[in-house]
């Protein structure tokens, strides 16, 4: 099982064509929406899930790493569920990912509607059973949910010039989501905590989130993403780019190495990371029951193994 685990995370540290945030960006938006939630929920789902951040973490990365390449369409069928492309004309393949957080939202739902009274201490979920089963599956689902409510923050995923190609930036998307997490970090994570403690009150009121349904609330993060792009477009040429490409040209544009050329973006990577981890940590109460649930006898349960190959989830019908 250790192997495996290894070979897993080794799988998402090494992806080179990630779509999205890389395994440090998922991940940080799933760490810090399992604290946000144990802020909310101190007394119940809070410390469970803060227990479990790092499984979250890796969970989140699970579509990149995994689904892609097991949907059985060569990652096409998969692909358009991490992006909604806002500006694309009507009558194009615009994505669903608002769609596929709503189905994953319903998936924990599902599975962690019932528990009614977990109980155990540090245990084997594969092999546990009851309440302990649910929510060692439950977690599964909201950690892969992470991940398309991670990218529902990425600015280049609510646009249809989604690697700037049109303005000769080619490669700003991998450029912003990767190199600049990567070299951000270490104290990346502790910035988007703070500053998602400190808006996220903010947030939640300006995107209606007391009545949004999850689609909705998907759709108020990604317009706050396309509003961005302006903004990491001028700072990237300003800061970053060496040479630009012909607009429309599918070449990448020469930038600085990330230390220096990513400094100024800082400030972006930072809020849409927050947003991405508030957002989440919404939509993952959305799923908890928080009424009728007893965890006097689950006060230290925590699951000494991930489930290390999740099977393939279909995005559900339009």
């Amino acid at each position: 099982m250790k192997a495996r685990l290894v070979l897993c995370w080794l799988m998402a540290s090494c992806a080179g064509a990630a779509h999205a945030w890389g395994p440090l960006g998922h991940r940080t938006v799933a760490e810090t929406a399992a604290l946000l939630v144990q802020d909310d929920l101190p007394a119940t789902w809070g410390p469970l899930l803060a227990r479990h951040r790092f499984a979250l973490g890796v969970y989140a990365f699970v579509p990149d790493f995994r689904f892609r390449h097991i949907d059985g369409h060569g990652g096409k069928l998969e692909a358009p569920t991490h992006y909604l492309y806002l500006d694309a004309a009507e009558g194009t393949d615009r994505g669903s990912v608002d769609r596929r957080i709503a189905q994953f939202v319903e998936r924990a739902r599902t599975q962690l509607g019932p528990v009614r009274a977990p109980s155990g201490g540090y245990l084997a979920g594969a092999e546990a059973t009851g309440d302990a089963r649910r929510i060692y599956l439950g977690l599964i689902e909201l950690g892969v949910m992470a991940h398309y409510s991670g990218d529902a923050a990425v600015p280049y995923h609510a646009t249809a010039d989604t690697n700037g190609y049109a303005r000769g930036e080619g490669g700003i998307h991998f450029y912003f989501e990767n190199e600049c997490v990567d070299v951000f970090e270490p104290g990346l994570a502790t910035d988007v905590l703070e500053t998602a403690r400190a808006r996220r009150a903010e947030w939640l009121s300006r995107w209606n989130a007391a009545k949004a349904s999850p689609q909705e609330l998907a759709l108020a993060v990604l317009k706050e993403s396309l509003a961005t792009v302006p903004s990491v477009s001028e700072i990237d040429r300003r800061d970053a780019v060496v040479k630009l490409e012909p607009s429309g040209s599918k070449g990448n544009a020469s930038r600085k190495p990330a230390p220096s050329g990513c400094r100024a973006l800082r400030p972006i990577v930072v809020l849409r990371l927050a947003q991405g981890a508030v957002l989440t940590a919404v939509l993952w109460e959305r799923a908890l029951p928080t009424r009728g649930v007893d965890f006097q006898k689950a006060r230290e349960l925590s699951f000494s193994d991930m489930e290390p190959a999740p099977a393939f989830v279909p995005p559900s019908a339009p």
